[in-house]
């Protein structure tokens, strides 16, 4: 693998650093199990495709000819829109989701499965894009860091970490239903019970949230069910994957590390990292290294 000067083996296409899932286990089966929920070609959508065109700040066009790094790539609901602009895409996730990538018969295409703190870099890339997973990792701010050493001088880094919650880790979710899950309930009995009833438990949860004046705080904390009604464009059968697939997410990630705006600002300051564009909504910054 020419941009980095690890030793890999090879299997199925995958250059392998690390054959071991880690603490990303549950991610490798989510998107094994439920590979295509979020793929915009799959489902007549343009969900994806629109996040990411918010989080670079441009249009997809903005790829043309690059060589671009995608972390924490997944099943690829990012990567079917890089690959077809940039001029090589290389893809890396620690979890199996990297076999079911659905870039990966595409020719400027390369699969790496490896902890992405554990490269060492070579051959450097136009652009580095990592979307979502800052927040799942040990460190976000060791994590931020390493992202630099991939990019060309006047290459390009995009990212984003989830903002915590208004209340911290007085949230529900965090003091209440991710222990609860993580230590009574097994991953696979709680997807099981999610897909046989999560028609009736997001009835539940929205008959909830109308009784508390349409209040998602209120009903997450009856029901941490996953519900994306008047917020995403998606049919009823989706919205039901798309809580399944999201509830796993959230209840079960091994580490979830939130970092606020102004905590990302500061620490790329730190770095001596240029922020071009930012978005406090998405938490998500397109920077490059200070000359």
């Amino acid at each position: 693998m020419q941009y980095f000067n690890n030793n890999f083996i090879e299997d199925k296409g995958v250059h392998i650093l690390d054959k071991d899932d880690k603490y990303v286990a549950n991610f490798g089966k989510q998107w094994r199990d439920h590979v295509d929920i979020q793929i915009d070609s799959k489902n007549g959508f343009n969900c994806s495709k629109d996040l990411l065109e918010n989080v670079i700040f441009s249009d997809i066009k903005y790829f043309q000819d690059k060589t671009v790094l995608e972390i924490g790539c997944g099943a690829g609901r990012f990567s079917e829109h890089i690959i077809k602009y940039a001029k090589e895409l290389v893809l890396v996730d620690l979890s199996q989701a990297i076999f079911f990538n659905v870039a990966q018969e595409s020719t400027n295409c390369k699969r790496i499965k490896a902890d992405f703190l554990r490269l060492i870099p070579n051959k450097k890339f136009d652009v580095v894009v990592c979307r979502g997973v800052l927040q799942h990792t040990p460190s976000p701010k060791e994590s931020i860091k390493k992202l630099y050493e991939f990019v060309k001088d006047e290459g390009e880094v995009i990212f984003d970490i989830y903002p915590p919650p208004k209340i911290g880790y007085f949230s529900p979710k965090y003091f209440l239903w991710r222990p609860l899950f993580k230590n009574l309930i097994e991953y696979e009995s709680c997807e099981k019970f999610l897909t046989d009833n999560i028609s009736l438990l997001l009835k539940i949860k929205r008959i909830i949230r109308k009784i508390f004046f349409n209040s998602r705080f209120i009903s997450d904390c009856f029901l941490p069910v996953y519900d994306y009604k008047d917020v995403l464009k998606l049919n009823d059968k989706q919205l039901e994957q798309w809580a399944v697939l999201d509830t796993l997410d959230g209840m079960y990630a091994e580490y979830e590390n939130p970092m606020s705006f102004k905590r990302v600002i500061n620490l790329l300051d730190k770095y001596n990292v240029e922020i071009k564009y930012s978005s406090k909504i998405h938490n998500a910054f397109r920077t490059s290294l200070k000359k």
